[in-house]
């Protein structure tokens, strides 16, 4: 990774307002090497590994993660940062619990943009299935 990438995530994490559901920066040190960063600690997880262990979601624990995400862009396109790596590798839980905030995190590729700039990336594709979707019906087996 390029030093001016990480000094741009860094001036992008810093310029963003505390959120409940990103991860705070909390401090950078740079040796003659490499910049370290030092976030907030999140014990829960990916958010990909619990959709893993979970088997499913159900709609509503579904929504809420969507409904969670939905926010996080909302929030950094009112700030000028587009996130542009949104994926559930790219979500950590605060804790182990149930009930954890979302948080997130790697803003490695996030850019500052102004109002009214178009870009259009395909970046992300958010796929969660209902508890009661069968998959095998729906495409088949085999």
């Amino acid at each position: 990774m390029d030093i001016e990438d990480v000094r741009r995530e860094v001036a992008i994490m810093s310029t963003l307002p505390e959120h409940p559901n990103i991860v705070k920066l909390k401090a950078t040190y740079e040796d003659y090497e490499n910049v370290h960063l030092v976030m907030e600690l999140c014990e829960g997880g990916e958010l990909f590994d619990r959709i893993v262990a979970r088997g499913h979601y159900s709609e509503r624990a579904a929504a809420h993660v969507a409904r969670t995400v939905a926010e996080v862009v909302r929030m950094c396109h009112a700030n000028g940062v587009m996130h542009r790596d949104l994926k559930p590798e790219n979500f950590l839980f605060a804790n182990k619990k149930e009930n954890s905030a979302l948080k997130a995190i790697d803003f490695g590729l996030s850019v500052f943009f102004k109002p009214g700039m178009l870009r259009i990336y395909i970046c992300f594709f958010f796929f969660f299935w209902g508890g009661g979707l069968d998959l095998e019906s729906w495409w088949g087996s085999g």
